[in-house]
């Protein structure tokens, strides 16, 4: 072990020998910045797959591309900098390269090429079929690294070593090759984070639905109810266009900055929804967010920035920042929803402090209770959705295929104290649709029963006994 944390593929060898489930040669962690610590920051794990010992400096050079010197030295993410510390893992594939599969036109698998990398996944450059697939132990690994090597993380970004385009996101994970550049990584975010629907269109169709839940769309023509209604100067048209501002467009007008009613968006509607400005971030990716669209991303980011303590930058050691907290500590759960039923898949009790943002928006949202107390509520705006994405193209970037998976998993963070010696009896995990979110404060009734929320509820896990949970969240319980 290195004296600044990190393992070499010689330590590895000389302790690991005889380790063959170990899918890598070496890992090493790396914290490319840091604003606090990991519990109170949103923080970026960032790891990469098919990097041999001879690639780790151009995978390295790719994250900085990406990252330090891409997405967070950019408007939205440079200014709100300080809500996020970003984490690099170096994992040594023992093969350079990914595995690639190749579909024909018929969307059937006609070749498979394999590579023994660190954590197994495929590049297929195709998007009928979300450009990128997991292998049968992507997930496992990638979540058994993390939570070995970077045990609090929010965003996660893999790092493919193929030199293609596209990529795939969802439940706050980005997968990406070489060829994907930082503006269509900052579209995704607005996905990921702010819950932020397309305001491209791609085919000339008509929009039949209810009105989207998300906060940069709708079928509302009426300026005096409209959800941006407030950003609308008293002097702009409403309905005010459609690709563009219908003609005479005002002097000094800025198509990514004033805001109106434009028809067209959701990725393939041409007419019947509208968006708030000509052309944002996520219309052709290369544009700032709007100003709708930088509000619903700063409501998320806006706790991480209240009130924290700012500990050393660039240290280049987590181990450090976990150990410089509060004393408060949590406990970090990851749940599973499969077939209608809550698990606990892992529990682990970290230290220092963190952020509950308390903010409850459109999508999937939990919620812990003891008896009539809530101690934990989050909310969970990009669960449930696995999407592939595309780089901007002459009109924008291509419609996502959309997959919701059967199963997934989510993050759950309480505070130790409130699980210490608890009632299991009293003890509820609640998962929700939010069918329209607010970022006020909520009271004290439960989430599911809010009547200023459109709430459905999905699963709850409650009735526990020590033995319904994993041995690691017994030992919090009902400690010895």
């Amino acid at each position: 072990m290195r004296a600044d944390g990190t393992s070499s593929l010689r330590d590895w060898l000389r302790s690991d020998l005889s380790a063959s489930e170990v899918p890598w040669l070496a890992a090493s962690v790396t914290t490319l910045f840091q604003s606090g610590p990991p519990g109170s920051r949103i923080t970026v794990a960032v790891v990469g797959d098919g990097f041999g010992p001879q690639d780790q400096d151009a995978y390295n050079t790719a994250v900085d591309t990406l990252l330090t010197n891409g997405l967070f030295a950019q408007d939205f993410f440079e200014a709100n900098k300080a809500a996020f510390n970003i984490v690099r893992v170096n994992l040594v594939s023992l093969e350079s390269g990914v595995g690639t599969k190749t579909y024909g036109t018929d969307g059937n698998l006609i070749r498979q090429d394999d590579r023994d990398t660190a954590l197994g996944a495929y590049y297929n450059g195709d998007w009928a079929h979300l450009w990128i697939e997991d292998g049968p132990s992507t997930a496992g690994r990638l979540a058994s690294a993390l939570s070995e090597l970077v045990p609090e993380h929010q965003l996660k970004l893999v790092v493919l070593n193929n030199p293609g385009r596209g990529g795939r996101g969802g439940n706050w994970r980005a997968t990406v090759p070489l060829g994907i550049g930082w503006p269509t990584l900052a579209h995704e975010f607005g996905h990921a984070m702010g819950r932020l629907g397309d305001e491209y269109h791609d085919r000339d169709e008509t929009y039949g639905d209810t009105e989207p839940t998300v906060p940069n769309l709708t079928t509302n023509t009426d300026r005096a109810t409209l959800k941006w209604g407030r950003s609308v100067r008293a002097e702009t048209l409403v309905p005010t266009g459609g690709d563009d501002y219908t003609p005479p467009k005002p002097s000094g007008w800025d198509d990514s900055q004033d805001v109106g009613l434009f028809e067209g968006g959701g990725g393939s509607y041409r007419f019947g929804v509208y968006r708030p400005v000509v052309n944002c971030r996520m219309r052709k990716n290369n544009p700032e967010f709007c100003p709708v669209c930088a509000k619903a991303m700063t409501e998320v980011v806006a706790p991480y920035l209240a009130n924290a303590p700012l500990i050393g930058v660039g240290s280049g050691d987590t181990t450090a920042a976990l150990s410089e907290g509060d004393g408060t500590g949590y406990v970090r759960l990851v749940v599973r929803l499969e077939q209608g039923v809550l698990r606990v898949l892992e529990a682990r009790e970290l230290d220092g402090p963190f952020v509950e943002t308390g903010l409850v928006t459109q999508g999937f949202a939990h919620e812990v209770r003891i008896g009539d107390r809530r101690v934990a509520l989050g909310s969970l705006p990009d669960a449930g959705v696995s999407r592939g994405f595309s780089e901007i193209g002459t009109d924008g970037p291509r419609e996502h295929v959309v997959h919701r998976p059967d199963a997934f998993d989510f993050v759950v963070r309480v505070a130790s104290a409130e699980l210490r010696g608890a009632d299991l009896s009293e003890l509820t995990v609640d998962l929700v649709s939010v069918g329209a979110g607010r970022g006020d404060a909520l009271g004290e009734v439960p989430l599911r029963e809010d009547p200023a929320l459109d709430v459905t509820p999905i699963a709850s896990l409650a009735d526990l006994s020590v033995a319904d949970l994993p041995m690691s969240l017994r030992r919090i319980v009902e400690p010895e």
